[in-house]
């Protein structure tokens, strides 16, 4: 008896595992946010089954609700697909210089994508010389008005991409000065904004694929042939202080320099295969 309720468990938990599955492809298809109902028809299931597996892929941020209604592409799937994703080589291959920049600065260097309204970890490495140290989890997602690593990006989109971002703000009028600051500066600093006894220091990677006048976006939100980038340095909030973050300004702005050529270049070599 225990074995065939076994089974049946088993059988079970496959089939939610392929509904869900059904659902995350409809909406990574369908190219632009989808309906509950349409949603159902598509994969064959109940209106009560589609919103209940919904909800739960809402909940672990493979799917988001998007602000016109409907259901898009969450950032936990935008960053699990970075592995996969043509973008994945030119990811890649800012690790060397990721690894020298948590070497100099003896702490975590983490790489960030646009994803709607949130900065989207795809890329990280951690200091060896520290056994404190703030851990990189690919996946993880942050607001673009939260942090240095999402305030970095926000600070250089277009005012038409921004500007509904910035509205949406706890505080608007703040945020517009921390954005004026961080343009000054050329980087983004945060004391436990996203993460409590973390500070962390930001910048943006340009791109001369980033086309200002354009209205094109690209898969991950940013604007077509390159998606909105930057590069954070995070640590404990007792060792990475202002001071010491901002002696490694120069340094991170440096490997934002050079990232932005390298993947321009890896972009570039895409377009022509």
């Amino acid at each position: 008896m225990a074995d065939s309720e076994s089974a049946g468990t088993r059988t079970e938990g496959a089939e939610t595992a392929r509904r869900a599955l059904r659902l995350i492809e409809a909406v990574v298809t369908a190219g632009k946010p989808v309906g509950l109902v349409e949603l159902a028809g598509d994969t064959g299931l109940s209106k009560s089954t589609c919103y209940r597996l919904l909800r739960v892929l809402q909940d672990e941020l493979y799917l988001d609700r998007a602000e016109s209604g409907g259901y898009r592409v969450g950032s936990r799937l935008v960053g699990v697909a970075a592995a996969v994703l043509p973008q994945a080589d030119r990811y890649a291959a800012a690790r060397p210089a990721l690894r020298e920049l948590a070497a100099t600065t003896g702490e975590t260097a983490t790489l960030h994508v646009r994803s709607g309204a949130r900065a989207v970890l795809v890329l990280g490495v951690e200091s060896a010389d520290q056994v404190l140290r703030r851990a990189a989890t690919v996946g993880e997602s942050t607001p673009l008005t939260s942090g240095c690593s999402g305030r970095a990006i926000l600070a250089t989109l277009r005012p038409g991409a921004a500007q509904p971002i910035i509205d949406r703000a706890e505080d608007p009028a703040v945020l517009r000065v921390a954005l004026d600051e961080i343009r000054r500066a050329g980087y983004a600093l945060s004391y436990g904004a996203n993460h409590p006894g973390v500070h962390g220091m930001a910048a943006p990677v340009r791109s001369s694929f980033e086309r200002p006048g354009g209205s094109a976006v690209g898969p991950a939100g940013g604007p077509a042939g390159g998606p909105a980038l930057s590069v954070a340095v995070s640590g404990p909030a007792a060792r990475w202080t202002e001071g010491r973050m901002r002696t490694f300004a120069d340094r991170l702005l440096d490997t934002c320099a050079e990232l932005s050529e390298l993947l321009d270049d890896r972009a570039e070599a895409l377009t022509h295969r």
